[in-house]
């Protein structure tokens, strides 16, 4: 009898252990384990997918041959803790050689005075991906691509701070664009997006590459010019700008040419802040337009 209830604790132990093996083969995360020395003994088909081997090609291959060699140093410290550990992010290496970032959980235990570890691991390619989509949205103008109004304050921020600590100067630039609200009135909103498009590139295309093009929103724009010598670079940019409104911009098979009010504020002598400058150059700006449109003007404080 004792022999029988034997037997059927065996077949019930297998079939457990079946069960299990079944769900660590095909969870829908990736697991492997691992070797004192690191080498895999074992790895589950969502492993196998995301790196796109075979288990016969992985099977007692050292894991390192999984990171990237820019990550090696970091990983080997992550894993002599020989602890269970909060989640990393490493760069992983695809069988095709192709790098791509990978979340990893790593816990261990001590078995005949080795150390055994079992891997966690999750592609994480569409989440690094998101968060980029999303850091992109918060920065970017979705309309015409450049830097928003956050983006140009912040870089603002740490122009002004190293203007201050290096004793130069810098130029806020502050852009309206004339008749725009009667471009879209006569030609429609979709006329007006390419215009903001078209002349937002002309505006890259006239700064320089340390200068910052943003989009404040409607038909504003800035322009931040950190270490410049003198007014005169300010005065140049806005002169290029100025230039290129003579080329006219196809828009529904009419030539449209654009036109720009520009003002400019000066740092120091129009104000030590970002929010002065802005407001200067913004009052700048007001007297072109007054003053008959697509032309600049410098602050005045008179």
């Amino acid at each position: 009898m004792n022999n029988i209830e034997n037997l059927d604790k065996n077949r019930d132990s297998d079939t457990v252990n079946a069960y299990f093996k079944d769900i660590f083969t095909f969870a829908g995360i990736g697991i492997i384990t691992l070797d004192s020395k690191n080498n895999i003994e074992f790895i589950n088909e969502e492993a196998l997918n995301i790196f796109g081997y075979t288990s016969i090609e992985l099977i007692n291959t050292n894991f390192s041959a999984l990171i990237h060699s820019a990550d090696q140093e970091s990983f080997s410290l992550y894993i002599q803790s020989n602890n269970s550990l909060s989640p990393a992010e490493f760069k992983g290496i695809h069988k095709d050689n192709s790098a791509f970032p990978i979340e990893i959980n790593i816990s261990s235990k001590l078995l005949n005075n080795n150390f055994i570890y079992t891997v966690v691991i999750r592609d994480i390619t569409e989440l690094k991906q998101n968060e980029e989509n999303l850091k992109h949205q918060a920065y970017f103008d979705s309309l015409t691509e450049i830097p928003n109004r956050t983006l140009f304050l912040d870089r603002s921020e740490i122009a002004l701070n190293q203007a201050k600590r290096s004793q130069e100067g810098m130029a806020i630039i502050f852009i309206d664009l004339d008749e725009f609200k009667e471009l879209n009135d006569t030609l429609g909103h979709d006329a007006g997006d390419v215009m903001l498009k078209t002349i937002s590139k002309r505006f890259i295309n006239c700064a320089r590459k340390s200068d910052t093009v943003s989009r404040r929103g409607g038909d504003e724009f800035t322009i931040l010019m950190p270490r410049i010598s003198n007014i005169k670079d300010a005065v140049k940019l806005a002169e290029r700008i100025l230039d290129s409104n003579k080329s006219a911009i196809a828009i529904k098979d009419k030539m449209v040419s654009p036109k720009t009010s520009i003002g400019i504020s000066i740092y120091p002598q129009d104000g030590d802040s970002i929010e002065t400058l802005i407001n200067n150059a913004d009052k700048a700006m007001y007297s072109a337009k007054e003053s008959g449109k697509n032309q600049y003007a410098i602050f005045n404080s008179n």
